[in-house]
């Protein structure tokens, strides 16, 4: 299990090295009590300034935020792409970089370390940073399937970054320049249980279902075009995902993934919680999605396209207006 105890004194100290980069957390949050403070506690070493943009908590989310020295504000939430995004054009960002981090992550001990020491002295050719995310789950670190290393782009300079326009899975990109990287793990440790995982879950199956429908019948929901730099794996995972996962037949490809992750990627190294973690991820997720898929197509063939989204808007909260594509933003920061 990881140890998040001491996680900001050891922070405090080894990135006191060198003063925090002039950098700007975002942190999207809707009922995130839970993580806000390890979130916060954690940048401080390597943040100037950190924003928490809110969906409207009902529970102290805000409250514990601006106590530990962040800055809120509040808009009603579409998807993670479309709420980031809104951010980068809105926010009054004044700062040399900007990093993209959830609220359920934290930056560990060498990484904090390693942005203080890189990101100042980063030459001008260089607009981003890729990191590697480590996702903890049920106590375990994740490091086999290949899940890790998760190398992703988080930090960028301002006005060269901008969100993929998806409703899941979406990347960062930077616009031009060269991406480097800075050493140490960026830790998903989510700590609530199960219940909540699998019901978060079941709402991503429902949109990975609305990705690919919108890749059928064309209705502007999603982005599908990669328009930028990221990192090898991001693209060769959009290329997968874009176009030859939709084309691999129904259900099938839930099993072609569970094997691939769980047999030949050795998730069966990280024990039962790899187990799991590989179980769920094919099966109460992506055959969920199947399934979905399924469903929607019935009901769109019985009462039209517009139905079945006034449909999704009425008994899952979705809207499912156009999304706002990547030359329709005011500016792309």
């Amino acid at each position: 299990m990881a140890d998040t105890s001491n996680c900001e004194c050891a922070i405090e100290k080894d990135a006191s090295l060198d003063s925090a980069p002039s950098l700007t957390a975002i942190i999207l949050t809707y009922n995130e009590e839970l993580h806000i403070k390890r979130c916060i506690g954690s940048l401080r070493p390597v943040a100037s300034r950190i924003y928490v943009v809110d969906s409207f908590s009902t529970d102290a989310t805000l409250e514990i935020a601006r106590r530990e020295g962040a800055e809120a504000v509040q808009r009603k939430f579409k998807n993670q792409a479309d709420q980031f995004q809104w951010a980068l054009d809105n926010l009054p960002i004044t700062t040399d970089w900007i990093m993209r981090i959830d609220a359920d992550e934290y930056v560990s001990a060498e990484l904090a370390t390693s942005m203080a020491r890189i990101i100042p002295r980063a030459p001008a050719s260089v607009t981003g940073f890729y990191v590697d995310r480590l996702v903890v789950f049920l106590g375990r670190p994740i490091r086999h399937g290949g899940f890790y290393p998760m190398r992703v782009l988080k930090i960028w300079r301002t006005g060269l970054g901008r969100v993929e326009q998806r409703w899941i899975d979406e990347y960062c990109v930077v616009k031009q320049g060269l991406v480097d990287y800075c050493p140490g793990d960026l830790i998903d440790e989510n700590l609530r249980d199960l219940t909540w995982w699998t019901d978060k879950h079941n709402k991503y199956s429902s949109r990975r279902m609305i990705d690919l429908l919108d890749r059928d019948l064309k209705l502007g929901l999603s982005q599908h075009a990669l328009s930028g730099t990221a990192s090898r794996r991001q693209v060769i995972y959009h290329t997968i995902k874009t176009n030859i996962y939709p084309t691999l037949p129904p259900y099938f490809r839930a099993f072609a993934y569970y094997l691939y992750r769980y047999v030949f990627r050795l998730g069966f190294l990280d024990g039962q919680q790899g187990l799991v973690f590989c179980f769920l991820q094919a099966f109460w997720n992506l055959f969920l999605v199947d399934a979905k898929l399924y469903e929607a197509r019935r009901m769109i063939a019985g009462t039209g396209v517009d139905s079945f989204i006034k449909h999704l808007q009425d008994t899952q909260g979705l809207d499912l207006r156009p999304l706002r594509l990547e030359n329709e933003s005011r500016r792309s920061a």
